[in-house]
């Protein structure tokens, strides 16, 4: 007889594994159920830290956050306050513990063939319990994935939780050294140990000894023998009721009734966060990084110098473990910094395998070539065209990379790949679909596609593809358009960044980038990626291309990216040279919209009376044109040059001429933003109603649009309408919203919005303790974007409510409303 555990509805059988709720087992792996034996032997005590690495992983050194994983698996099993944390010390099980005799010990035969893991499991915690409970609903379980994402350990875990719901064993066929499908059956019957029947064939003896029996059949690595798994597991299940099969596979092997599940990468470190060293020891992909760096030296620790490294190096492994262990191996001889250095020479650098695995698994390179080698031709070319790719693509992309004619015999070749876990599918909000491939992957695949000589042909597609995709024309008619506009470029940052890159290499490829790096300016201002954007520019400019047109264009990008992020010496230049090629050509309109950017340039040196010259002098022959859109940002310039020279009386009929025309043409950004410059100007003339519903407008636009960029003007002037009416919190909110957007998009406001925030912050400052103004910045500093408009929105809101509240009725406020947003939003 073996002892027992009782504490409430729970009973713990430690020499059985197992934990048994009312009399059900509860699912539990083996190192969560070795943490929970330790504290309930010793209940109402302080069990340290050390005591319970060493008991639960004797022999091996493990991360303090392995622990804390498995207590808290424990503590969703029992509940939250069994098992309480005595900080720098330890745990302690709470609950009464009674011991007692248990059932009768099991039959001392095996009951399994399981390994013993030399190494500790990290991740995929939670993903056991979904498991365990999808073997209980199914007769077939695959796990797929790429090769090296860990399928193996995760199913030979699996079977050790689920072990004890098997009361006939669970039994591990390891298929990677069966060449021969023939040979399965035989490997099969010898895992389980019997003996082949004399005249009967092997499938029927399986299928005779397994009839009744309530087992788990392990069939590990099976992508090279799909079709004779799938035969094998169909005769077998057919047979055997009670048997479940769980297989792991590069894609399922297609029997009915089947359940596939991809295992995913385990979890890295957020790029936003990388030296937040609690989140990065939080990240599976991390602690598994660390703990095998441990295993070659034992001194091994996380230091903030080195945590950037540590993040980006799981990261760029995309999470897969294999790659990582490797990684970690390079410990004993390289820094964290030298290993991430050379990351993209990978496949080199990832060759320390273990000796006691199939060459196959012993290096990345082996393990990624044994999946391409195992695909079709037309697969794999596939695959080597669609590394043209980078952070994923659509079907449409990969048809014109592709350069083919049927879209769907490139969807039916894509959904090989998908099957075999070489491509991933990401399903949009939209309704659309995406794909990607891991990193890694893609790689492997980019030196195929260059040894295949088609690598500048796809190159030169996918840049033809972006530079299309690139100057489909910016919605300015409607704000959730717009928004789904610019969701749509961000996508695919990292094409168009890439595209750009390749057009200095391509043939003819100058004219190419000036006007894919022209067609992207609106995108770069409205997502906040100004440096992102004047570097890609820049660079575009640098390649040269043709005094045309085209060059002023994207000349004129580039001055008006500069000015934002307070490089006005290099706007300047630009706008000079933009001017030059201009007058060389005769081209007026060009001429025209090179003055309306110098002439900030020129106002920000300090030389107001030159800067409005150059534009005033222009302004009757932009009214002769007859281009409104010239028109409205000419009228918007010169208020602007007039706004900050206090000349209210020259500025406001400038704005108010220029917004007449916006709302005319429809153009919500433009409203926006000359809404924007207008209610500043009222503001200062004491004219704060006005102010109000022009900012109202803004903050419609902003919020639906989801444009950072109107959002932060609406945003500066919320603040200053909130200290107005003496809401200092609020204000202080509202300002701290406002600079951390500045920060974000690392932008230099123009002098003239300075200037008015200046005074209205001062007056919060005084108004306020420092401590309290200091908390409601940080607290509106902390706030989402979106988050920060909907409470702009809604504090204006509530302003118009308070007028009704002093005669308005509601109906005539919300009628109010609803008549600037549909002006606004036409």
């Amino acid at each position: 007889m073996s002892t027992a555990y009782r504490f409430g509805a729970f009973e713990l059988h430690p020499s059985r594994q197992q934990l048994l709720c009312e009399g059900r087992p509860v699912l539990l792996g083996q190192r969560a159920l070795d943490a929970l034996r330790v504290l309930v032997e010793r209940p109402g005590e302080i069990v340290r830290k050390d005591e319970l690495l060493e008991q639960v992983w004797p022999g091996l050194v493990v991360e303090e956050n392995n622990l804390a994983v498995q207590v808290s698996s424990l503590r969703k099993a029992l509940g939250s306050d069994l098992i309480a944390t005595v900080p720098g010390l330890g745990y302690r099980f709470t609950a009464e513990v009674t011991q007692q005799a248990g059932a009768p010990d099991l039959p001392r035969t095996r009951r399994h063939n399981l390994p013993s893991n030399l190494t500790s499991f990290i991740g995929h915690e939670e993903d056991l319990r979904e498991y365990a409970a999808l073997l209980e609903q199914t007769p077939l379980l695959t796990l797929n994935g790429i090769g090296g994402c860990g399928k193996t350990r995760l199913a030979l875990e699996l079977a050790q939780a689920v072990l004890p719901a098997f009361p006939d064993g669970v039994w591990l066929v390891d298929l990677a050294a069966v060449a021969d499908a023939e040979r399965l059956p035989l490997t099969v019957a010898a895992a389980l140990e019997i003996r082949k029947q004399v005249d009967a064939p092997t499938v029927d003896t399986l299928c005779n000894h397994l009839g009744s029996r309530q087992a788990l059949l392990v069939l590990d690595n099976c992508e090279h023998l799909t079709g004779a798994c799938a035969d094998l597991a169909t005769r077998l299940l057919e047979s055997a009721r009670k048997l479940r099969i769980l297989a792991t596979s590069r894609e399922g092997l297609n029997v009915p009734g089947e359940r596939t599940v991809t295992v995913r990468s385990l979890r890295t470190p957020p790029a936003e966060r990388e030296t937040d060293l609690d989140v990065l020891q939080g990240s599976e992909a991390v602690r598994l990084f660390v703990e095998r760096a441990r295993s070659v030296d034992r001194t091994f620790t996380v230091e903030a110098t080195s945590s950037d490294a540590i993040a980006e190096i799981c990261r760029r492994l995309d999470g897969i473990p294999l790659a990582i262990e490797l990684a970690a191996a390079r410990v004993k001889v390289l820094s964290v910094e030298e290993i991430r250095s050379r990351l993209n020479d990978r496949f080199r650098l990832l060759t320390s395998g273990r000796a006691a695995a199939l060459p196959r698994q012993q290096t990345l390179l082996a393990v990624i070539r044994w999946s391409y080698d195992h695909l079709a031709a037309d697969e794999q070319r596939l695959l080597r065209l669609l590394s043209v790719f980078a952070g994923g693509w659509t079907l449409a992309a990969a048809v014109h990379v592709i350069d083919a004619e049927d879209e769907y015999v490139v969807l039916d070749a894509l959904t090989r790949l998908v099957d075999r876990s070489l491509v991933s599918i990401h399903r949009l909000p939209d309704g659309t679909s995406r794909y990607a491939m891991l990193e890694t992957v893609r790689q492997y695949a980019q030196e195929q596609l260059d040894s295949s000589g088609k690598g500048v042909d796809a190159r030169d597609r996918h840049l033809d593809y972006y530079l299309a995709f690139a100057k489909q024309p910016e919605p300015v008619h409607s704000g959730r358009q717009h928004a789904l506009w610019e969701a749509r470029l961000r996508r695919e940052l990292e094409n168009l960044l890439q595209a750009l890159a390749w057009s200095g290499l391509a043939e003819n490829g100058a004219q190419k980038g000036l006007a894919m790096a022209s067609a992207l300016q609106r995108f770069w201002f409205h997502s906040g990626l100004l440096h992102v954007g004047y570097d890609a520019t820049l660079a575009a400019i640098k390649r040269g291309g043709a005094p045309d047109a085209g060059r002023i264009e994207v000349l004129l990008v580039a001055t008006s990216l500069a000015m934002a992020i307070d490089r006005y010496r290099d706007a300047k230049a630009h706008a000079e040279e933009a001017l030059s090629i201009a007058r060389g050509t005769h081209d007026e309109i060009a001429m025209v919209k090179v003055a309306l950017l110098l002439a900030f340039v020129i106002d920000e040196e300090g030389d107001w009376e030159s800067a409005l010259r150059l534009i005033d002098d222009k302004l009757l022959s932009i009214r002769s044109m007859g281009d409104e859109t010239l028109l409205i940002r000419a009228l918007n310039a010169i208020a602007e040059l007039h706004r900050g020279n206090g000349n209210a009386p020259a500025a406001q009929p400038l704005y108010e001429e220029a917004l007449a025309l916006a709302r005319k043409h429809h153009n919500i950004v433009m409203i926006a933003h000359i809404s924007d410059n207008l209610a500043r100007l009222l503001i200062s003339c004491g004219m704060v109603a006005t102010a109000r519903e022009l900012v109202r407008d803004v903050l419609v636009i902003s919020n639906d649009a989801q444009s950072r960029w109107i959002g932060l003007c609406a945003l500066d002037i919320t603040s200053a309408l909130a200290a107005i009416d003496s809401d200092w919190r609020f204000a202080a909110r509202m300002r701290g919203a406002a600079e951390a957007r500045v920060r974000c998009l690392k932008y230099r406001r123009e002098r003239n919005d300075e200037a008015f925030l200046e005074p209205w912050t001062a007056r919060m400052r005084e108004a306020l303790p420092k401590a309290e103004y200091q908390a409601a910045y940080e607290a509106g500093a902390a706030l989402p974007d979106a988050v920060a408009g909907a409470e702009a929105l809604a504090w204006l809101i509530a302003n118009d409510k308070r007028a009704a509240d002093r005669g308005e009725s509601t109906a005539q406020v919300a009628a109010s409303v609803a008549k600037r947003e549909a002006q606004a939003l036409p």
